[in-house]
């Protein structure tokens, strides 16, 4: 089967939205694609409750919006953090 995005070949694909996307792709978004290579069921439910409705809106995913979902902590799951301080 072909990705939708980059039109590669490949036997595992997944279904993000209505469009079917390689794992490369989904990659791309930093984010999902580490909860991805470790651990697809969680990859799965943060799916299922966003509901991306395409490719662009599941790149549009953000940490903050998935940490609102999963305690990532709890399955062990370490993002590294950024440098930026917010002051109030």
């Amino acid at each position: 089967m072909q990705c939708t995005n980059c039109k590669k070949e490949d036997p595992w694909l997944e279904m993000i939205g209505s469009d079917l996307i390689c794992k490369r792709c989904i990659n791309k978004n930093r984010v999902m694609g580490i909860i991805f290579r470790t651990h697809i069921d969680t990859f799965h439910f943060v799916l299922r409750k966003m509901g991306p409705k395409n490719y662009q809106d599941f790149l549009g995913i953000t940490r903050k919006e998935v940490e609102k979902l999963v305690n990532l902590k709890k399955y062990g799951i370490f993002l590294k953090t950024t440098n930026v301080v917010e002051l109030e």
